[in-house]
């Protein structure tokens, strides 16, 4: 039964890579790229309706921080991984660049880790490195960013709670003390069950998954302290502890998985606590869907501007082969 399922596996792959290789497989494939360019950039211009077109312009903050502070944390996923992939497969960081914030666009607006997905079917395309190590070193990656952005915002919370930044948020969880020894305690068992398995788990070197863990942490104290201070510059009045209150619910939305809409929840929960934290709430509405609906403005941009530059570009490439005289190629 294997042996059969192994030649009908072979037999079908063998018919998909003569068919992807002739002029015609070549014109529904491209036919195919662009309708999924299409689609995703479609669904991107749904969402925005969604949420409101008019709401856009009538909620937009006015302080220009606020725009900077947004492009700074757009930026800093792309260009972090951009880094540690480029030092892991010797490419330059720049190449890598555009596929990287597309992949962002995916995990984002379209399905968790369809990003990655794209990615190394992108990487295959477009690289000569072998699949095996493009899986492994994508698959490292997001360990080593799942583990380190749990384990900061554990330590985060922690450090609240300690100095009496979550006083509402503590209502809903457990006591301080509880609390904390849990977030030690699962950090303390990540880390260990981390280095016992290290061989069995990762495929990257020591320094390596160093250099990983070092980039995720970085990225993600940088984007939290950059989100704390937007909010600081558009509302000042409203005392830092209560941002700090706000950061927490949004560190916890952001790590409890298959919540879809993450952006749009948040919003709606902070309207909510808006309240009892004695926060504006038109403010704070207005300014958390300006940030929401910037977000995803930017994804379509990114998105389709992208894409259209590297088809162009590939444009580009052929016609200049084709240029060089043959006997000379």
């Amino acid at each position: 039964m294997t042996d059969r399922l192994r030649r009908l596996y072979a037999s079908a792959r063998d018919r998909w890579q003569t068919f992807a290789q002739s002029s015609a497989g070549k014109t529904v494939l491209k036919g195919l790229r662009w309708l999924f360019v299409g689609a995703v950039a479609a669904y991107l211009v749904y969402q925005l309706s969604e949420l409101g077109w008019r709401e856009l312009w009538t909620s937009l903050p006015t302080t220009p921080a606020f725009y900077i502070l947004l492009v700074l944390m757009y930026v800093t996923l792309p260009v972090t991984e951009a880094i540690i992939y480029g030092k892991a497969w010797n490419l330059p960081s720049r190449k890598l660049l555009p596929v990287l914030f597309r992949k962002r666009v995916l995990n984002n607006d379209v399905l968790g880790y369809s990003g990655e997905a794209y990615f190394f079917l992108w990487m295959q395309r477009n690289s000569e490195i072998a699949r095996r190590r493009l899986l492994a070193t994508i698959k490292d990656n997001m360990i080593i960013s799942s583990v380190s952005s749990t384990s900061v915002a554990f330590l985060l919370l922690a450090a609240f709670f300690l100095t009496g930044q979550v006083q509402l948020l503590e209502q809903y969880l457990p006591d301080t003390t509880s609390t904390i020894a849990a977030a030690v305690a699962i950090i303390i068992v990540v880390v260990a069950v981390g280095l016992a398995f290290r061989r069995a788990i990762f495929s990257l070197s020591a320094s390596m998954l160093g250099i990983f863990a070092i980039g995720h942490l970085a990225r993600f104290v940088f984007n939290n302290g950059f989100q704390v201070t937007q909010w600081a510059l558009v509302i000042p009045e409203v005392p830092l502890g209560t941002w700090i209150t706000l950061l927490s619910l949004y560190i916890i939305i952001n790590q409890v998985p298959l919540i879809p809409a993450r952006g749009l929840f948040f919003v709606t929960a902070s309207v909510e606590l808006a309240g009892p934290l004695e926060v504006p709430t038109a403010a704070v509405a207005s300014m958390l869907l300006a940030q929401n609906l910037l977000d995803r403005g930017l994804n379509l941009l990114v998105y389709v501007g992208t894409t259209a530059a590297e088809a162009a570009d590939q444009e580009f490439s052929k016609e200049d082969e084709a240029a060089i005289p043959e006997e000379i190629r």
